[in-house]
Parts: C-alpha cells; structure tokens; sequence
C-alpha cells in the first residue's frame, strides 16, 4: 500500500491582499504538502490548521483580533511572515520566516514546525556587532532590441548557469508548464530553437556571474 503524505493546513493573517494572493499563487504547486486556507475558514474549523502566519508590521486592529481568536481556537503554531528583518519586528516569540523565501524553501520550513523540528533562529545583530556587506545580486539587462521580459531574461539568466527546467521551478516556485513557456518566448526573442544555443546566447551577453558582454 501506497503511503500518502496528508499536507498540513495553513492560513495567513495579513491586510495586504496582494501579499495573500501571491501567497496562495507561490503555494498553488504545492497543494499536496500545504493546503492554504483563509482566515473565515480557519476560524469555522480551528481543529483542521496546523500553521497560522501572520504579518506584525502596521498590523490593523482587525487583524490582531483575527489572529488572537485563532490562537485561542486552534491549537496552530503562530509564524512571523514579514518582509521586515528579524532585528525590527516587534517583540515575538514565534518563529519568524522571510517572505523573501522561495516556495520550496516555504513548504519545507512550514513542515519543519509542523514536524516540530522547528526553524533557525534568526540573526540579530547588536550595534557592536560589525556586519559584513551583503554581495548585491546582480541583475543582467536585456540587450537593447532583444524584447525580453523580465521573467524571460531571469529564466535565461538560469539557463546559461545549468540548471535544469525542474530546478528553475524550484528556484522561482512555478510550474514545469510556466517554465516551458517562458522558454520559448525567450528563444524566440533571441532567435535560437535550442538549449545549447541559448546557453551561448547568455554567455556572450554577460548571464554568467564573471562573464563580460561581447560587443555587439
């Protein structure tokens, strides 16, 4: 007999409702490790959640109502999610995960305090602490009359590195079947038909960390 994994029961606490919405499109490829519910829902079966989120900044008194009446009903763990480093949230003591955090690495930490394996701590630096600069990601721009979208020039960015269209999904939380289209309006644009092509694309227009643009 198969065993089947029973995703756990999430629902987000948050009066930004662009911020819930990409939160239910992030997890919509994951719904059989999370299921995402609302807080209506939530509240009507307590007994079903397992993991409430919920946003600290300029949280509304609406809000903090909804988040105490779900704490009193269900037995769930709270989670800080937040944009907000650690170091400015108000005083909390549940576990605090990034918004910046992919959907892979969402799904995994959500079944790691559901498991009760928990979640790192995160840093907090005092003022005497030195911090080392932060590396900024670098970004590469379209080549003039190249057309690509954003998004496109990310997933090529991504090819020319070698990872896999699996691992692109993982790394930008969508689907195989998004993938593949992106791909191919990207190859389109840049007027090549396969991958190898496209990696010697990306290469002499600088997608590789260390690579310089070719003059063009």
């Amino acid at each position: 007999m198969q065993n089947e994994r029973t995703p756990l029961t999430a629902t987000v606490v948050d009066d930004n409702d662009l911020a819930v919405a990409g939160l239910e499109t992030l997890l919509a490829s994951y719904g059989e490790r999370v299921r995402l519910v609302d807080v209506r829902t939530a509240l009507a079966h307590p007994e079903d959640v397992d993991v409430v989120l919920y946003e600290p900044m300029q949280q509304s008194s609406f809000s903090a109502s909804m988040l105490r009446n779900l704490q009193a009903a269900a037995e769930a763990q709270a989670v800080v999610f937040s944009w907000a480093p650690a170091d400015q949230l108000p005083d909390t003591t549940s576990p605090y995960l990034s918004k910046s955090m992919t959907a892979a690495q969402l799904v995994v930490a959500l079944e790691d305090v559901v498991s009760g394996r928990g979640v790192p701590a995160p840093p907090v630096h005092t003022p005497a602490e030195k911090v080392e600069p932060v590396a900024p990601i670098r970004t590469p721009q379209a080549p003039a009359g190249s057309r690509l979208t954003p998004r496109e020039l990310e997933i090529l960015t991504l090819i020319t590195q070698g990872l896999t269209n699996g691992e692109i999904g993982e790394e930008l939380g969508l689907s195989i079947n998004s993938i593949k289209t992106y791909i191919r309006q990207a190859y389109r644009k840049i007027d090549v038909e396969r991958r190898t092509q496209a990696v010697a694309w990306g290469m002499a227009h600088g997608l590789l960390p260390d690579a310089q643009p070719v003059a063009v």
